[in-house]
């Protein structure tokens, strides 16, 4: 079950967004609206870019100077829409990073916190995206939290660290943020090494939902007959159940593959670390997922030991929850599309708290551009006039050479994607969000352009 994201014009997007948020002040709230307005028809561009006159750049700043103009403020009726909308489906996974945001190269911005090495300044940001995993659709922002890095005073005891707060609970923050999905909705949070925290699985159980995230610590599971064993060497004992092949996206500089990937799981019980050993154990579901033969020019070969709390029984059940996890490159490729499509870390502001309140723009401008993304790849054979307006796809069937009445969405979505720059040459793979959104906004244009000549008088 899944809802195809409308595709609408940059103004009506802002309408749509940002016409709920609560500011204290309706000129605050119209502002805001146009302001978003203007940063989707160039969300790369500068904020003196998209704000073109010296009035409206004024205004923006004003605005982004405001004290009641928060992230949460701007972001909230989008949270609360992504989550309404996740509850109407009957699984999805809500998938969780964390990421930095560079401001090293404007040292005079006040207020940022030490990131990478200690050495730069900025501020770190953790995101959760719903995501439907088939037919894949990004939903859209579950709870966000920008945040700063603090420094871990030296010298404490294991007691000491445990009673003070930790950048890691960040991640049980978010899972209480989102809060429990409604009856009939079963909603997994999915994480990537950093999430192997024993309070984050726990808060997941509290809130009603399931979680799935990789092992980075080797965790002590119980056998059959009450005996304590490891459980990288018990996952890693078990023969192969089945093989199947994965396309791996390039990332990281190294270039996509099909890996020929083994598989094994297994039920087990998962103690309670030391300081929760009170509680009882968790009832999981250890999948690994590992390339057994790798090609001679892999250094890394593929290994996915994941954790779960949603039964797994069978072999398609395993090879399901493989999937899921695969579906966490989406946050990741958000993220990305925060900082390079959005230009986010090149906000010349004075400020953490203004840089913020861009944030609370730029992170749902950051949503649509994904979805249109993956929008470009639902459905490519399904007749275009079934679910677009007919006088945009009669513009993109004149640049396609293409009838109307014949044209899909496996061509519109490319035709579109041509006029952002894409060639569709052998191994370039599918369309991304730079050369769609470029595309689409070129469109958008000619549009434009149609329905004011249709004014023009003779």
């Amino acid at each position: 079950m899944y809802v195809m994201p409308s595709v609408v014009s940059p103004s009506e997007w802002a309408d749509r967004t940002f016409a709920a948020v609560d500011l204290a002040d309706r000129r605050r709230e119209r502002r805001a609206v146009t302001m978003a307005a203007g940063m989707m028809r160039h969300p790369d561009a500068s904020l003196p870019q998209q704000m073109h006159a010296a009035s409206a750049l004024k205004a923006a700043y004003r605005l982004l100077d405001e004290d009641h103009v928060t992230h949460a403020a701007l972001s909230q009726p989008h949270w609360d829409a992504t989550r309404h909308q996740a509850g109407r489906q009957d699984l999805v996974l809500l998938i969780q990073d964390t990421t930095e945001i560079d401001h090293s190269h404007h040292p005079k911005t006040e207020g940022l916190g030490p990131i990478g090495n200690g050495r730069g300044r900025g501020y770190l940001l953790q995101t959760v995206l719903a995501v439907i995993p088939r037919p894949r659709q990004v939903v859209g922002i579950a709870a966000q939290e920008p945040f700063l890095r603090k420094s871990a005073p030296k010298g404490q005891s294991c007691a000491q660290r445990r009673t003070r707060e930790r950048e890691s609970q960040v991640w049980s923050r978010m899972v209480h943020a989102v809060g429990q999905p409604p009856d009939g909705s079963m909603w997994v949070h999915v994480g990537d090494r950093y999430s192997d925290i024993f309070d984050f699985l726990e808060a997941c159980h509290d809130q009603r939902c399931h979680f799935l995230i990789r092992v980075a610590q080797d965790r002590r599971i119980y056998t059959d007959d009450g005996a304590v064993e490891s459980l990288l060497a018990a996952v890693r004992a078990l023969p192969a159940q089945d093989q199947r092949e994965l396309h791996l996206p390039a990332r990281d500089g190294v270039p996509a593959r099909t890996a020929q990937l083994s598989i094994s799981f297994r039920a087990a019980s998962l103690r309670p670390p030391a300081h929760s050993r009170h509680k009882p154990p968790l009832q999981v579901w250890i999948v690994r997922v590992w390339e057994a033969n790798p090609p001679p020019d892999v250094t890394e070969p593929l290994e996915w030991i994941l954790l779960t709390s949603v039964p797994t029984l069978t072999v398609a059940e395993a090879w399901e929850r493989a999937e899921w996890y695969s579906c966490r490159w989406v946050v990741e490729d958000y993220h990305q599309c925060l900082k390079t499509g959005c230009s986010l870390a090149n906000g010349h502001l004075q400020t953490y708290d203004a840089l913020v309140r861009l944030l609370g723009f730029l992170a749902l401008i950051a949503v649509r551009l994904l979805q249109l993304r993956e929008l470009a790849r639902l459905e490519p054979d399904r007749l275009a006039t079934d679910v677009l307006p007919r006088d945009l796809v009669r513009v993109v069937a004149q640049l396609a050479d293409i009838p109307v009445e014949t044209l899909r969405l496996g061509a519109f979505w490319r035709t579109v994607a041509q006029q952002g720059g894409y060639q569709g040459r052998i191994g370039d793979g599918p369309a991304g969000w730079k050369t769609l959104w470029r595309g689409w906004l070129d469109i958008q244009l000619l549009l434009e352009g149609v329905h004011l000549a249709s004014r023009l008088p003779p």
